[in-house]
């Protein structure tokens, strides 16, 4: 009789283990989704990240910096903690975009970044360097391509100008702004 009641109460037991299990495992399935807003779970982290994205002739094209990555495995979308992007390519000025936060699409097609979003461009032989600051930015890394509609600050040389929404092209070497657009610019012999 012993021997019954210990089966039956190992086999209970098993039960409730393995029914707390399938509940947990639930809720963390259910959580993490409902959380982030995509479909899909976090397949990985990692901290501390250094991506390169190199073009068919193996020569990089951008660099990806982070303090955190966290991946979608079913939509192969990443969240970032501090990013920075890097453009690299030998014949366009270098840009550099810095946020609080990104989050990257379709394996970094896209990548929108958010919270006090800086864009520095080096200067060439004929430009003087650009620094550009919003809070929200949409980057296209492949085509070096990067736009916003919010408010932004575009500085070059003592230039000062600010406007609602822009358009920038590094490859093209051009600057869109689309709005409300105030700017500053001293004469060129003054010091």
């Amino acid at each position: 009789m012993g021997e019954r009641v210990a089966s039956w109460f190992a086999i209970l037991l098993m039960a409730a283990v393995l029914g707390t299990s399938y509940w947990y495992g639930q809720t963390l399935r259910h959580g993490a989704v409902a959380e982030s807003g995509r479909i899909g779970a976090v397949d990985f982290f990692a901290e501390d990240i250094a991506l390169t994205s190199f073009d068919a002739l193996g020569r990089a094209r951008y660099r990806l910096f982070a303090d955190r990555m966290t991946h979608f495995g079913n939509s192969d979308d990443a969240d970032l903690v501090k990013p920075r992007l890097l453009s690299m390519r030998p014949d366009q000025p270098q840009v550099q975009a810095t946020a609080l936060s990104a989050h990257s699409e379709n394996n970094g097609e896209t990548v929108q970044m958010r919270g006090d979003v800086v864009i520095t461009r080096a200067a060439d032989a004929s430009r003087p360097p650009m620094k550009m600051q919003t809070e929200e930015l949409s980057v296209a890394p492949d085509e070096d391509r990067f736009w916003t509609d919010a408010p932004v600050r575009m500085e070059s040389g003592r230039s000062v100008v600010l406007a609602r929404g822009m358009d920038f092209d590094n490859i093209a070497r051009q600057v869109q702004l689309r709005s409300e657009v105030v700017g500053s610019f001293p004469p060129r012999g003054r010091q």
